[in-house]
């Protein structure tokens, strides 16, 4: 008997980089059945899309990942509007008039490809109808089997025109589907189109004087632990740790005081959670792929991911709406090759978040006004200059159809930075991950809103603190007091 030999060797094709043991046992060498797995998952990862799935001519249910709703005839009717709003967002790399002609194109083409399908069914129900008319009426049978194997001529014919007919409408429905899925979200029009909008500012210190910046006060008052490998990892100590919880509980007891449900959700998403909000795969940090496991994996943390990711592919229930969660916790970002600025451009970062769900434009356009007023309210109370932006279209998400900002003066930076935003996404993300009403099909509205960055508001707080000799006092934020222990 011959011995089986195995030898290490690299895949062969273009697109995988497994190292493969092959089996050799009489002549015949085969990878392993892991290997096999390997390699459909990583066919997968170098998809176009990982919302669209080629039809296949025997579809299986189970298997398409989502149901795209993208309203691209609708969208096409005001085809000047939507070239104004790509222009204006600073899009060139999307063909409109392509797209154009290949809907109408695959149009045409379903529209044939039904006839045909019709021609087919009808085809079918006369051979039943002539078999059983052969076997009542033997006289005529001459007769009936000429017009049978006419009938069943022209069926043949039919499914070889479905057949040559199938790879040209899947490829268009492609093309089409793969443009229509960059397109971005409508815009607002309230969203300004060449530069952010101040909408209120609360001036307070009109000096705007520098001041040490908090990486300096929190090394001197050992406030801080930065750690070895830079700004980008830290830690809180004594005061500062007391205060990320004081600020993290108030605003989640606000929360929970104006009607939003408290929510664990994940914090790893697929490329599917992550497309389907309209945010690009370089946003976002990706996880190091294993062997073990091939596929992309995405850390986000808190995030709007994490709220889609609790309601894709599901049934709402707005008869009582609209419906709020919140969430708070860990939210993680790439790195940045500007790692100076400290907390202000923490890779890791606590915030909490809220999101809105609703049944139509209108509700959605009223839950953006209501959340960013209440926000601006409770912002003012920090004593410290900050200003209220609607943000313009070049610099929007492409889900996004509005974004109003709250920013705070840092004084370190000499600029504004964000601390807390409300984003309007009204149905853009619902139709790409199969987010529908409970009894309907139409799409759900929705407001994310990112209520607090608590790592980067205490950084601002930090420089507006008073240093007197070796000692550091925080600003005073009496509306506090009920969740944090004040340091001496």
């Amino acid at each position: 008997m011959q011995p089986v030999r195995r030898m290490i060797t690299l895949c062969q094709s273009s697109q995988c980089q497994h190292m493969l043991k092959l089996k050799y046992k009489h002549g015949i060498k085969s990878p392993s059945i892991q290997h096999r797995l390997y390699c459909t998952a990583w066919e997968y990862k170098y998809r176009k899309s990982a919302l669209f799935a080629k039809r296949q001519r025997k579809v299986n249910q189970e298997n398409i990942p989502v149901e795209l709703d993208i309203d691209i005839e609708e969208r096409l009717k005001v085809k000047g509007q939507l070239l104004s709003e790509l222009s204006s967002r600073n899009i060139h790399d999307i063909d409109i008039d392509q797209l154009e002609r290949d809907y109408k194109k695959l149009k045409e083409l379903e529209k044939r490809e039904l006839e045909l399908e019709e021609q087919k069914q009808e085809c079918t129900k006369k051979v039943a109808i002539l078999f059983q008319a052969k076997r009542e009426n033997v006289e005529s049978s001459d007769d009936i089997e000429k017009e049978l194997k006419n009938v069943v001529d022209i069926g043949r014919q039919t499914k070889k025109q479905i057949k040559d007919l199938f790879p040209e409408v899947t490829s268009t429905a492609e093309r089409v589907a793969l443009t229509s899925l960059n397109l971005p979200n409508r815009l607002h029009e309230n969203t300004p189109l060449s530069e952010d909008r101040v909408e209120d500012n609360l001036d307070i210190d009109t000096d705007k004087s520098e001041s040490m910046s908090h990486i300096e006060i929190g090394e001197l008052f050992d406030l801080i632990k930065f750690s070895n490998i830079g700004n980008r990892a830290f830690y809180f100590k004594d005061s500062l740790s007391l205060l990320e919880q004081a600020l993290t509980n108030y605003f989640c007891e606000r929360s929970r005081h104006d009607g939003y449900t408290q929510l664990t959700c994940p914090e790893f998403f697929k490329p599917l959670i992550v497309e389907g909000c309209g945010i690009e795969s370089d946003q976002v940090l990706k996880l190091k792929e294993r062997p073990e496991n091939p596929s992309d994996d995405y850390l986000a943390g808190v995030s709007i991911m994490s709220f889609i990711a609790y309601v894709a592919k599901s049934r709402i229930n707005l008869t009582n709406e609209p419906m709020k969660y919140f969430s708070s916790g860990r939210s993680y970002t790439p790195e940045s090759e500007n790692h100076s600025l400290g907390l202000f451009n923490a890779t890791q970062s606590t915030k909490v978040n809220t999101f809105s769900m609703c049944r139509d434009w209108e509700t959605c356009d009223n839950l953006l006004q209501t959340e960013k007023n209440d926000l601006w309210n409770i912002y003012k109370q920090f004593n410290i200059p900050c200003r209220i932006v609607t943000i313009s279209s070049p610099s929007l998400h492409r889900s996004e159809e509005m974004r109003v900002e709250i920013q705070f003066w840092a004084k370190s930076l000499q600029k504004y930075l964000k601390i807390s935003s409300v984003s309007m996404v009204t149905d853009y993300i619902s139709r790409r991950l199969m987010i529908r009403h409970y009894k309907g099909t139409l799409p759900v509205y929705m407001v994310h809103c990112e209520a607090l960055d608590v790592t980067r508001l205490i950084a601002i707080l930090m420089e507006y603190g008073a240093i007197q000799q070796d000692t550091y006092s925080f600003p005073q934020l009496e509306f506090l007091d009920k969740y944090w222990i004040h340091p001496k």
